[in-house]
């Protein structure tokens, strides 16, 4: 986006927050200052698109999850500046207090991006991350099978949820490639995804285990919907609005590690006993 998009957006990130407050005053009363939200939006905010509509609506819906936030978790600010070690907070005006929250966290967001990226250029060659960067149109038997396997054996899904740790194998490929990712990073990333994936849904303690650095990237990126990685994926250059869907990821990996098999005219064949999973009724052929 152009520096037009961005200005445009820093000022409604502004108004959005002033009418938050304003709107809710009584509840404000006991929030930080809302300078403080609008450094952190501002921070992390990745503009996506030239519509002022769309953007303000995009805009509010960020700004209302942090204050609400904030409201559920009055220690969530604290947390995060020890976290983020910001010396001084105590001493500081709330002006002083935003600039510094909302520097600390481009710094981090901007190192930790640039570790990231290297990352996803490495696991988008890795076997099976690889298949999230494939165009369907590549694989469109896989994409039906996946269709209808959603349709006709949704039980499946305990099957595919019992594996997806070892589907995905980010954990092994963060260990590798980000040895000395610290807290900083892991909460200025969550932040960013948290802002602008407007599907990632998380209650208040999951949010706030994000924003001190508690959760992982691999935990991170095994929890985002499609259109969450491909956010990630248009981030880094990698391509958006060509993935497959997740889930024919996971069948493939189950595939390759003999796990399930499609006979055509018998349909498809899990091995149960592989899986440690008990045998539920027969499936009903595809």
């Amino acid at each position: 986006m152009n520096l037009q998009v961005r200005v445009r957006d820093r000022y409604l990130i502004r108004i959005a927050t002033q009418r938050l407050y304003t709107d809710h005053s009584k509840v404000a009363a006991s929030l930080p200052h809302p300078s403080v939200i609008t450094a952190i939006i501002e921070a992390t905010w990745e503009s996506r698109t030239a519509s002022s509509k769309e953007a303000f609506g995009a805009v509010t819906r960020a700004v209302t999850k942090l204050f609400r936030l904030f409201q559920s978790a009055p220690h969530a600010l604290s947390r995060l500046t020890e976290a983020l070690a910001i010396d001084g907070w105590s001493e500081m005006s709330w002006p002083q207090r935003a600039k510094a929250l909302g520097s600390k966290l481009k710094e981090v967001l901007t190192e930790g991006k640039r570790v990231l990226g290297k990352v996803f250029q490495k696991i988008s060659r890795t076997f099976p991350i690889s298949l999230f960067f494939v165009p369907s149109n590549k694989m469109p038997g896989l994409t039906d099978l996946m269709n209808r396997l959603v349709q006709r054996v949704p039980w499946l899904k305990a099957a595919l949820a019992k594996v997806h740790a070892g589907a995905v194998k980010v954990d092994q490929l963060f260990t590798k490639y980000l040895p000395k990712l610290r807290r900083p990073i892991y909460a200025a990333i969550f932040i960013w995804v948290w802002m602008n994936v407007s599907e990632l849904s998380w209650d208040a303690k999951g949010i706030l285990a994000g924003f001190i650095g508690q959760i992982s990237l691999s935990e991170l990126l095994a929890s985002l919907p499609e259109s969450g990685i491909g956010f990630i994926a248009a981030s880094f250059g990698l391509g958006y609005g060509a993935l497959p869907y997740v889930m024919v990821a996971r069948i493939m990996w189950l595939v390759a590690q003999n796990y399930l098999s499609y006979v055509p005219e018998k349909g498809l064949q899990v091995h149960w006993d592989k899986l440690g999973l008990p045998r539920p009724r027969e499936l009903v052929p595809l």
